[in-house]
C-alpha cells in the first residue's frame, strides 16, 4: 500500500510555480469576454464537501447507460437519471427519452450524428448525408468526416441563420437527410428555423429524416426564458426533433467541460446491440467507454442548488446585460448587432490591444462577446469603453 502522506504536496518549487499560475489565472478570470463561460462557477461548497466525504480520493466513473440495473462497481446512475430526466424535461421530452452526461458538447454532438445515421441506416438502404450551415460549430464537420459520412454544407443568412433556400437546392431526394441544427451558431448567435426547414424536407421528401439540435450553449438559458416563443424553440413537442446536445460548461456553470445528451427513447432500436459479457452483459449504447462521475455529481449540485427559480434569474440578467451591451456599444457610435434571444454580441473588429485584453473570439472583420452571468453593470460599461477607443 503507498504511503498516502507522501502524496500530499508536491515540492516547494513546483508548489511556486503552480501557486503563480493559479493566481495569474484568476486575475484574468473576467477577462474571457469571447467565450461562454460563466466565470462564477460557485463550486466551492462541492469542493468541500468531497474533501469532507472523502470522495475526492475515490476513482469514480461512469459506464454505459444510466438506466442500467444491477450493477457492481462504484457509480452514480441514480443522480445521472435524475440530472438527465432534469434536463429531458426542460426540452419537453418527458417520459419519452434516453440521455446520458457527456464528456462535453463534441461529445453530445458524437452521440447526435452517430444515433441519427443509425437510425437512418435502418429505414433506408441509401447511405444518408448530413447538411450542416457554415455558422454551426465546427465539430459538427469534423465529426461527420471522423464517421465518414457525406456531408454538405449550407449557406448562412447575413444573420449567421441556416439559408432554407440553399438546404432546398443542396437535399437530395433520394437519400436519407440528417440535419444538424444550430441554436445558436458560434460567431454570431443566429438560431436556424426548425419550422422552415421541416417544411423543405417535407416538400422535397428524402426517405427518411432525422434532426439533431446542437444547443451547446443557449439550451442552457432557452428553456427559462420568459417569452414562449423561445421556449418552443427547444421544446420537442412542438418542434419534433429527434436528439441534442447542451454543454454543462457554458450556462450551467461547470468549471470543466462536460454535457447532456438527450434522444427520443425509441432510436435506441437502431442502435448496435453490442453487449459486454465481462461487464454483466451490460448494452452499451453510450460511444464514450468511460465517462466522469465527478461531472454528473457536479451538474446534480448545479441544478439542486440553483433550481428552476434561480436558472430563470440567471437568463433573465444575462439577456438584460447582453441589451445592455449592445446599448452602450451604440451610444459610442458602434456598430453592434444581436440577433434574437441571443447572448452574443458582435461588432467590427476593435483595436488589437482590446482583442486581446479581453480574450475576444474575432471572425474576418468582426469580433464578438459572448455575455455570461458574470457580466455586471460595471463590468459592461469597461467592455464597451475600450472596445469604443
Amino acid at each position: 500500500m503507498k504511503d498516502v502522506t507522501l502524496q500530499k504536496m508536491p515540492d516547494e518549487a513546483v508548489l511556486r510555480r503552480l501557486t503563480a499560475a493559479a493566481k495569474e489565472l484568476v486575475s484574468r478570470r473576467d477577462l474571457q469576454a469571447g467565450y461562454p463561460f460563466d466565470q462564477e462557477t460557485n463550486l466551492s461548497g462541492f469542493y468541500e464537501w468531497l474533501l469532507e466525504t472523502g470522495l475526492c480520493n475515490t476513482t469514480l466513473i461512469s459506464v454505459g447507460s444510466p438506466y442500467k440495473e444491477a450493477w457492481d462497481m462504484l457509480h452514480v446512475d441514480e443522480f445521472e437519471r435524475e440530472v438527465v430526466d432534469f434536463i429531458a424535461g426542460t426540452f419537453g421530452f418527458h417520459d419519452n427519452h434516453w440521455g446520458v452526461v457527456t464528456n462535453g458538447g463534441t461529445d453530445g454532438n458524437l452521440h447526435g450524428l452517430y444515433f441519427g445515421r443509425k437510425t437512418l441506416e435502418a429505414q433506408s438502404d441509401r447511405p444518408p448525408i448530413l447538411y450542416v450551415s457554415a455558422e454551426a460549430h465546427y465539430s459538427v464537420q469534423k465529426l461527420g468526416d471522423i464517421l465518414r459520412i457525406e456531408t454538405r454544407i449550407i449557406g448562412v443568412e447575413p444573420s449567421g441563420r441556416m439559408d432554407v433556400e440553399d438546404l432546398r437546392r443542396q437535399l437530395d431526394p433520394e437519400r436519407p437527410a440528417l440535419v444538424a441544427i444550430a441554436v445558436g451558431g458560434t460567431f454570431k448567435g443566429a438560431i436556424d428555423d426548425q419550422r422552415a426547414i421541416d417544411r423543405v424536407l417535407k416538400e422535397v421528401n428524402p426517405p427518411a429524416c432525422y434532426r439533431h439540435l446542437d444547443v451547446a450553449l443557449f439550451g442552457g438559458y432557452l428553456p427559462w426564458l420568459d417569452d414562449p416563443a423561445a421556449r418552443e424553440l427547444v421544446d420537442q413537442r412542438v418542434m419534433g426533433f429527434d436528439s441534442l446536445a447542451v454543454s454543462g460548461h457554458k450556462f450551467f456553470a461547470l468549471n470543466e467541460p462536460a454535457g447532456v445528451f438527450v434522444c427520443r427513447k425509441e432510436i435506441l432500436q437502431y442502435l448496435n446491440k453490442l453487449t459486454i459479457p465481462y461487464l454483466g452483459g451490460i448494452m452499451m449504447p453510450t460511444i464514450s467507454c468511460s465517462r466522469s462521475g465527478f461531472d454528473v455529481l457536479k451538474l446534480f449540485w448545479r441544478i439542486m442548488t440553483t433550481k428552476p427559480e434561480g436558472f430563470r434569474a440567471e437568463a433573465k440578467h444575462m439577456l438584460e446585460m447582453t441589451g445592455k451591451l449592445s446599448a452602450a456599444l451604440r451610444e459610442r457610435g458602434v456598430e453592434a448587432h444581436v440577433n434574437p434571444w441571443s447572448n452574443t454580441v458582435y461588432f467590427p473588429r476593435p483595436k488589437d490591444e482590446v482583442v486581446h485584453r479581453w480574450c475576444m473570439a474575432c471572425s474576418g472583420e468582426f469580433s464578438h462577446v459572448v455575455v455570461m452571468q458574470y457580466f455586471n453593470d460595471g463590468l459592461v460599461r469597461k467592455l464597451a469603453d475600450d472596445i469604443a477607443r
